[in-house]
């Protein structure tokens, strides 16, 4: 996997060897995997994780990433969201959830992705790498499509666009299935959890994949790969900087705190 790791990253020109990388962990086996991955072919790595507060399950990720980060050479970076906005993510999730009717993986992941660039930028990252796999990808595009949401797919694929505002995103095992990631963490023994997050359950994603079970790597490969030739020719529109916060947005207050204001 490390061979085709490399392959991924020459083939589409994602890192350079000068580049500050910081790597967004989440205890798993993907982005495990993708640090180990990088760190071993000799790229400037740090590990960045925000501790959700999810009781047990985010004390044992957290406690296994800090001992993993260590063996390996790495600083980690540890963001405690209740630190950075008041509360855990069950409460924010409930909350949103009452008052704007997001689901529970919408309001995370809108959080997290404002949390990681804003962090990423105070450690002076030239890229975040992520580790969202081949069955990641494929769960986008059949849900934007789905959904009517075709622009939010204009900024996809392994490397995503440079704005301004925005460290780049980059994802080495964006062509990698889950299956033979969870096979290479188990071959080289990475003491991790596999459990899915405890919150994952009765939403639009967990269903989307439920419907993909069937489908081959080769048939995910093929839908992604398609829609990446459509994605081409779209714009993702401009960004400006939010009202509130300052960070970039895609409209006069960004995603974040559209959501960070119902606490309030």
């Amino acid at each position: 996997m490390i061979r085709k790791v490399k392959g991924i990253i020459n083939k589409y020109n994602l890192l350079d060897r000068r580049d500050k990388i910081v790597v967004a962990l989440s205890g798993g086996k993907d982005s495990t995997s993708v640090l180990y991955i990088l760190k071993k072919l000799g790229y400037n790595v740090s590990g960045l994780m925000i501790d959700l507060k999810l009781g047990k399950w985010s004390e044992i990720h957290l406690k296994k990433m800090k001992k993993f980060c260590s063996d390996l050479g790495v600083h980690l970076e540890v963001v405690d969201l209740r630190e950075e906005l008041g509360s855990g993510i069950c409460f924010i999730k409930q909350v949103v959830r009452e008052r704007k009717g997001l689901t529970g993986c919408s309001v995370c992941g809108i959080i997290k992705k404002y949390i990681l660039n804003k962090w990423a930028k105070k450690m002076g990252a030239d890229k975040i790498v992520t580790g969202h796999n081949l069955d990641d990808e494929c769960q986008n595009v059949l849900m934007n499509f789905l959904k009517g949401n075709v622009k939010i797919g204009a900024n996809s694929g392994p490397k995503m666009k440079a704005q301004k505002g925005f460290v780049q995103r980059i994802k080495p095992l964006f062509f990698i299935s889950e299956n033979e990631i969870r096979k290479f963490a188990k071959k080289m023994k990475f003491d991790i959890c596999y459990e899915k997050c405890p919150c994952a359950f009765g939403t639009y994603r967990v269903e989307t994949r439920k419907w993909m079970k069937n489908f081959s790597d080769k048939e995910k490969k093929k839908i992604v790969e398609g829609w990446l030739r459509v994605a081409e020719g779209l714009d993702s529109g401009d960004v400006r900087v939010c009202n509130i916060c300052g960070e970039p947005s895609r409209k006069e207050v960004c995603k974040a705190c559209e959501v960070l204001g119902c606490l309030r």
